[in-house]
């Protein structure tokens, strides 16, 4: 079971604006129209049996909406493919209650991305919201390290993330971005080793900017294939999870690369193991 542990897609009636918008923020290019059926078509071609969507909170009014919204993804996997977790909101006042209903209606973690929601990782509002989805099972996947569309802050480095485990030390904590987006030395000298996991999303090679966008290949350029397997090998293949960030990756191509850079005894932990054993997504 090939399994790409971090997607993202958005209802059909709102996929090409939102992604418009994204591209622009970005300068970098969507390889789909990022809606359900244009992931499923993905999948189809690259060979991925599941898809993990992580949705995104940008303000706590959307809580309850989308994580209505992913529980219902989530009972149609066997026939979908799609997989998708809850997510929280730091200004969301009742999250202790929120997040046991999450877990009540079938969902196995929650997404949270520091730099959409405009708040530091070593915040206390994160803080206690990771420690209540420990309490309760739930895996928490962080966006982490930079983004690309909000250059020049860092919302969850690498010293805020120690600082999670220090204070919560949660079970199943995942770094997208293989730790830190563009933040890999650091990823490599602190991260590598410790109990967290990292997903493989929107990190090798260099990103392909929109048609008609130029940004010079300097800045274009990602994690280097050396770094990557020198970053596996200190951390641990078991704890590495196969992502893409599609529609932001191309499927395909990512899970292409990430074979051709991991040796074949590690490869089905990391295409699927890994995260089947994370978030519970057992066979179809």
């Amino acid at each position: 079971m090939i399994i790409d542990a971090h997607t993202h897609t958005f209802p059909a009636a709102i996929a090409d604006k939102v992604v418009e918008k994204l591209q622009a923020m970005g300068s970098t290019r969507a390889y789909t129209n990022a809606t359900d059926d244009a992931l499923q078509r993905s999948m189809q071609t690259a060979g991925i049996d599941v898809s993990v969507l992580l949705p995104v909170m940008t303000n706590p009014g959307q809580v309850e909406k989308l994580n209505d919204r992913a529980a219902e993804k989530t009972l149609h996997r066997r026939e979908t493919g799609l997989f998708s977790l809850g997510g929280m909101h730091p200004e969301y006042e009742n999250y202790r209650a929120e997040l046991a209903r999450i877990r009540a209606k079938g969902l196995t973690g929650i997404k949270l991305h520091p730099a959409y929601q405009g708040c530091d990782l070593d915040d206390p509002r994160f803080l206690r919201i990771i420690d209540r989805a420990a309490e309760l099972g739930l895996a928490v996947v962080i966006h982490a390290g930079l983004d690309i569309g909000f250059p020049g802050h860092n919302y969850a480095d690498a010293a805020m993330i120690e600082t999670v485990l220090r204070e919560v030390a949660p079970e199943k904590f995942v770094l997208a971005h293989m730790g830190g987006w563009k933040d890999w030395d650091a990823v490599e000298q602190r991260l590598a080793g410790l109990p967290l996991y990292m997903d493989t999303s929107f990190v090798l090679g260099s990103y392909t900017p929109p048609p008609g966008v130029f940004v010079p290949e300097e800045e274009r350029r990602m994690l280097s294939d050396a770094q990557f397997r020198r970053i596996v090998e200190k951390h641990g293949a078991d704890r590495v999870l196969f992502g893409t960030d599609s529609p932001w990756s191309d499927q395909s191509a990512t899970l292409a690369q990430v074979r051709a850079l991991l040796p074949e005894a590690v490869q089905p932990a990391v295409l699927g193991g890994n995260a089947a054993d994370v978030f519970g997504i057992s066979p179809a």
